[in-house]
């Protein structure tokens, strides 16, 4: 019995360690940009059903990456991701048929239900045969667990054996959802009762998906605390620039500071409206007497991380964010279009005045909003809550740790952001947590 347990693990674990490395790969030929490589490799992956692999080519068909620009073809791999239980295949879905005709929703839509995935290889068999709960032993049958609860659409993370908060969570849900005691155990009566539950799976949509879901209702639209130890997925961040590594704290992105006695002011770039920005906010602050000038970085390498995940203009963030270095700063905010470009910039300066600053950039100019009363000092080994609202009106409020620090209104952004960017350009950042309901 030991030895047919042992056998079923390495079949397991193979099978599970073989996938991870398939999208793995995917993910860094897209971040790398060899596009046609990741597109091939997620089409692979995409006929076995796999709902990342599926809302990666969705997003690499609505915006040309490897393949012409096609809406039709995002349109369908999003509602398949969706199907497949993605957590944002929905809502990019519903964005993007806001800019597509009727016809091509309903092209979309057909192409969508003619779908068909292939028939499962030899190394997709072995997963599917369910090993004897007898046979397995503790860690096995929380990995049995935590593949059925992925199934079922419970974001359970990684098929790993290990139980924790992740997987907790996603056991209570479900049994929260089942009308059993919400206790968060892996047991064998859970494993029974997860084999015998049919995946109700999201239907694809029939009528146009521009109408499912109303501007009135509140949703999550980006949620991730990194606790499945990969950034690259659920939800999937890109690496634009830099390294970004996650521990215990979360993502974290270390960037050393080449020359801080030199007094060179930061090269502007036309390409990037960002760095503009950040230049421009630079100056003021030296102008204004409020940051030495020779305490400016020359010729830092900025890292730039962002995630795709349509989001509303009315909405509410939560950051939880650490910084570690009285120098540097850090940017983050909303952007629009295909990549990070114009939409709303917090920008932090560590032991500067003001400490906190909020911009708006556009593909030909950067402005700026306000700024804090006062200096922030989040730099005291802990990490820090920032709150950043936007209502209908265009009114924003910022608080860090329950103290408001800003207040402003703007109407310069009318549709809806594509998603979030996090850059450091000279520090030692922790992003801890994000949350944004719109």
């Amino acid at each position: 019995m030991i030895r047919k347990g042992l056998v079923l693990a390495l079949l397991m674990f193979g099978y599970i360690t073989t996938a991870s490395a398939d999208y793995a790969g995917a993910m860094r030929n897209y971040e790398q940009q060899q596009y046609r490589d990741a597109i091939q490799e997620f089409r692979e992956l995409a006929r076995g059903k796999d709902a990342d692999a599926q809302y990666m080519l969705g997003r690499m068909h609505e915006a040309g990456n490897g393949t012409p620009q096609d809406f039709v073809e995002a349109h369908k791999w999003y509602n398949l991701a969706a199907s497949h239980g993605h957590r944002h295949a929905a809502d990019a879905r519903d964005a993007i048929a806001q800019r597509m005709t009727t016809q091509q929703i309903a092209e979309a839509q057909r192409v969508a239900r003619a779908w068909q995935p292939e028939q499962a290889s030899a190394a997709q068999v072995a997963p599917a045969a369910r090993p004897d709960i007898e046979t397995l032993s503790d860690r096995q049958g929380v990995a049995e667990i935590q593949r059925e609860l992925n199934r079922l659409g419970y974001d359970a993370g990684p098929v790993d054996g290990l139980m924790g908060t992740r997987t907790r969570n996603a056991i209570r849900q479900y049994q929260s959802d089942a009308g059993i005691a919400s206790n968060g155990y892996a047991t064998s009566d859970l494993l029974i009762r997860l084999r015998q539950t049919e995946r109700q799976e999201v239907a694809v949509a029939t009528e146009p998906a521009a109408s499912s879901a109303t501007e009135d209702s509140p949703r999550v639209a980006l949620q991730d605390d990194f606790g499945d130890g990969d950034y690259r997925r659920n939800p999937a961040w890109t690496v634009l620039s830099g390294r970004f590594d996650i521990d215990r704290d979360g993502l974290r992105s270390v960037v050393e500071i080449v020359d801080e006695n030199a007094s060179a002011a930061p090269s502007l770039r036309s390409d990037r409206p960002e760095d503009i920005g950040l230049a421009m906010l630079q100056m003021i602050l030296e102008q204004t007497g409020n940051i030495r000038p020779e305490a400016a970085a020359t010729e830092t390498e900025t890292a730039r991380i962002f995630v795709a995940s349509p989001i509303r203009n009315v909405f509410q963030m939560e950051v939880d964010l650490a910084s570690r270095e009285r120098e540097g700063s850090l940017e983050m905010g909303v952007y629009q279009g295909d990549r990070p470009g114009g939409g709303y910039r917090l920008v932090y300066h560590p032991g500067s005045r003001p400490g906190l600053s909020l911009m708006r950039l556009t593909s030909s100019r950067s402005d700026l909003i306000a700024t804090s009363d006062a200096s922030l000092n989040l730099e005291d080994g802990s990490f820090h809550t920032l709150v950043w609202s936007r209502d209908a009106d265009g009114e924003m409020r910022i608080s860090v740790d329950g103290r408001r620090v800003i207040r402003a209104r703007d109407t310069s952004f009318r549709e809806r952001f594509q998603g979030f960017v996090f850059a450091n350009h000279g520090g030692d950042f922790s992003l801890g947590r994000i949350r944004v309901e719109d």
